[in-house]
């Protein structure tokens, strides 16, 4: 009986560790590595790089979020969290609800891609839950999920063409989102 007690303590006590650690998805694994999110960022971007028509140098409309970029870099590092699960979720949502049948990209790259976005979804997921309310931010939030319903709405009727504009838009999503990443890698670092 003793034992059982010993090992729910423990249990216990691991369990309030983790939480107090917050996100640990966003933290580097050991001094001088990249978090488990860097590590899968950057392996999405190279995804995407190869899945297009090696054309990533197209003018995108991602520029409407520059703004919006650049204030989330002036967040608490919770609040970045936040800022990088909605682009990462509504950038997930185009790939999964938008017509891609026209697109001529790698299925397995494609496939390994979606994969990526989903498991960093999901990690972000279970850092928030962990975090603070993200209220103060509502507003970036809203012109967020316009941005990317009407992309959403579009890709209806979208060509190849199309499709590798938006590929370049994301990647370009992506690259600002691994930049964000790394400020928060500096804000775990200073806190440590």
């Amino acid at each position: 009986m003793h034992l059982k007690a010993v090992g729910m303590y423990c249990t216990l006590t691991l369990l309030s560790w983790s939480f107090a650690q917050g996100c640990t998805w966003m933290q580097p694994r050991e001094k001088g590595s990249q978090s488990n999110f860097k590590v899968i960022s950057y392996h999405s971007i190279q995804l995407l790089e190869q899945m297009g028509d090696g054309n990533t140098q197209r003018k995108t409309s991602a520029q409407v979020l520059n703004r919006l970029y650049e204030h989330s870099e002036n967040m608490q590092a919770e609040e970045r969290v936040f800022f990088i699960h909605e682009v990462i979720n509504h950038i997930k949502e185009l790939f999964i609800n938008g017509k891609c049948d026209t697109v001529t990209w790698d299925q397995k790259n494609f496939q390994m891609f979606q994969l990526n976005l989903d498991r960093q979804a999901s990690e972000l997921k279970q850092c928030i839950r962990t975090l603070k309310s993200r209220g103060s931010h509502a507003s970036s939030f809203k012109k967020i999920k316009t941005y990317f319903k009407r992309m959403l709405l579009e890709s209806k009727n979208y060509s190849t063409d199309d499709w590798e504009a938006v590929r370049a838009e994301v990647l370009t999503h992506l690259r600002r989102l691994d930049i964000l990443a790394s400020m928060e890698k500096e804000s775990w670092r200073q806190r440590h």
